[in-house]
């Protein structure tokens, strides 16, 4: 590939290389380069920071490299001032790089190293980046953070003809420089391993590129050579049930085989991760349900520990989480988004639903709009239901239709008029259910605390709510069990006698937060150097409110006064008055604040 500059010192589109997919590939060796470009906005800034994270961690990297980065020059880079400068960028870069022969190279960090040097030579400007060699998988690959920005400080804009397959054939050519060309003995190796493999392989792309508009294909489209193999393919997509043959050499292909095969190859990748995650944790067991459906409206919630986290998907984006159930069944849960979803502390007890699946309210609005109007919405007619709409409120609506209208949902007319259906809402609640896997599931933290700190915790504790375990108790059910009876153990020694499957009173609740507060109160006075009063039981509570104080017994606010201090109930709406004035009245140990403009709530 010729190396052509434009005026302004970026790579020409015009000049990218148009090599064919299918002819003068003979020896090439293949390099799969995925790549994102991720926006930067506040929420980016968090998941920059998870992604560098999951790509540092120890148990995907070598031994001499856990928790380190490379750049061109260190084995052992900064990533704190990349991050830092990315904060500022508009966009930055993130690539994997992995070589379908990558186990049979010696180091790849020399491969990663020389495939950025050759693209600064066709971007025509020195890159910033960190990068990392992942083992965890089958085959040896890089993950790559580049910034945004050019050497002179204007935005770095590479082409989409260079990100799709120009840097993928800049690393097929680094790969052939140390290996050598593919031989005709390996091409016939691979492509035998193709056969049988349950994910996309090289034979369902060419089978994707030559099916008609009915899906069917023809193994005469096949070269010659390679009918045999194919023919043996197709049996095995006949097998998974993602072709059915029509005769001799004909084919009816499943319309979305390729996306099936790519589930199919997540699902075992994930199940590998839980095998390793589960290494040492006996009585766990993987079932059917191993893998948490958020688009399962009936599906089960799932109570346990969080055994593992990372970031799973092909950009590596989207986080997740290994929770270790109370039934002995470990789950893999999708929590959403990396960087839109609080990370899960490690040990911390946790229920996962799946998401709100129902019509939403915009639903229900045009909905009812639309039947009284003739089956027909508009954003004229919503204004003229409820004239108080602002125009951005009914926008919204028409946004949401039109994300209908995608899904192939409901119909807009040339007048800007949209066609409700009387089964509108039943139809949102299968969007819903499409949508689900792109949305986070519902995490209730119950504990920041492991089994063993909760037994001999000062304070009310998960342990003495957790429902006694149904049946024989297995895995983290039966250490639930044992961390019970050491905590009533532990009670009864603090002169709390607390009997199996009874659990605590109302009165021994309130002792124990009470000493929970206590405790708090005492450390915080030296800090604060004030004295700790206990907030009434009914009564009127006003000061400022410094900060949240996390303890056993949930998450709380200080409340400084003029000559003391009280800690009360917290709420994620007082962080908008810290160091601020507020007030609230105490009443059967819920408080309701008043908060600027006599703006009220409940705790």
């Amino acid at each position: 590939m010729t190396k052509a500059l434009s005026s302004a010192g970026g790579v020409r589109r015009t000049a990218l290389p148009a090599r064919p997919r299918a002819a003068l590939r003979g020896g090439r060796r293949r390099v799969i380069v995925k790549a994102r470009i991720v926006r930067m906005s506040a929420s980016s800034v968090t998941a920059l920071a998870a992604h560098i994270g999951y790509i540092r961690r120890d148990a995907a990297l070598e031994e001499k490299d856990r928790g380190k980065l490379f750049d061109a020059m260190s084995e052992d880079a900064n990533a704190s001032d990349l991050v830092k400068s990315i904060t500022d960028d508009r966009h930055h870069f993130r690539f994997i790089v992995s070589p379908e022969d990558g186990a049979e190279m010696a180091d790849l960090k020399p491969f990663v190293r020389d495939l950025v040097s050759q693209m600064e030579t066709d971007l025509g400007t020195r890159l910033e980046w960190v990068g990392a060699v992942h083992h965890d998988t089958g085959r040896p690959h890089a993950h790559l953070v580049i910034r945004g920005r050019r050497e002179d400080g204007s935005d770095l804009v590479m082409p989409r003809a260079y990100i799709s397959h120009g840097i993928r054939e800049r690393a097929e050519d680094l790969v052939i420089l140390e290996l050598g060309p593919e031989t005709r003995l390996e091409q016939e190796r691979k492509l035998q391993s193709d056969i049988a493999a349950e994910r996309v392989t090289r034979i369902d792309h060419f089978i994707a590129r030559k099916v008609s508009p009915e899906h069917e294909f023809r193994l005469m489209d096949s070269p010659s050579q390679y009918r045999t193999l194919h023919a043996a393919r197709l049996r095995t997509l006949e097998r998974l049930g993602l072709a059915r043959k029509l005769g001799a050499g004909r084919w009816q292909m499943r319309e979305n085989f390729r996306d099936v095969l790519r589930g199919l190859s997540e699902r075992h990748d994930i199940i590998k991760t839980m095998n390793r995650a589960l290494v040492g944790h006996g009585g766990r067991r993987l079932d059917s349900d191993a893998i948490f459906d958020k688009s399962d409206p009936d599906g089960r919630s799932v109570t346990g520990a969080v055994l593992q986290t990372g970031l799973t998907g092909e950009a590596h984006d989207r986080a997740y989480a290994i929770i270790d159930g109370m039934d002995g069944r470990a789950v893999f849960v999708e929590l959403g988004v990396a960087g839109d979803v609080e990370e899960q502390k490690l040990g911390a007890i946790v229920t996962v639903s799946q998401p709100n699946l129902e019509p939403k309210p915009s639903d229900i609005t045009i909905n009812r709009i639309a039947r009284a109007n003739g089956g027909v919405y508009s954003a004229g007619l919503h204004q003229a239901d409820d004239p108080r709409s602002s125009p951005e409120y009914v926008a919204a609506h028409v946004r949401r239709l039109e994300a209908l209208r995608r899904a192939g949902h409901v119909e807009r007319s040339a007048d800007t008029d949209w066609k409700i259906p009387r089964d509108f809402l039943d139809r949102t609640k299968v969007y819903e259910r499409t949508q689900a896997r792109y949305r986070a599931a519902q995490v209730l933290v119950r504990s920041e605390l492991g089994l063993k700190e909760q037994e001999t915790a000062l304070g009310m504790t998960w342990l003495d709510d957790a429902p006694p375990s149904s049946g024989v108790p297995m895995g983290f059910g039966q250490e639930v069990a044992e961390a019970q009876a050491n905590r009533r153990a532990f009670l009864a020694g603090i002169g709390m006698k607390v009997e199996a499957g009874i659990g605590l009173t109302a009165a021994q609740k309130t002792d124990l937060l009470k000493r929970d507060l206590a405790q708090a109160g005492r450390t915080l006075a030296e800090e604060i150097r004030k004295p700790y009063s206990p907030a009434p039981e009914r009564g009127h509570v006003e000061g400022i409110y410094r900060e949240p104080v996390s303890r056993v017994s949930g998450k709380f606010a200080l409340i400084e006064r003029q000559r003391d201090f009280t800690i009360v109930p917290w709420r994620q709406v007082l962080e908008q008055r810290r160091g601020m004035a507020v007030s609230g009245v105490v009443r059967g140990g819920k408080i309701s604040w008043t908060l600027g403009r006599g703006i009220g709530m409940v705790d």
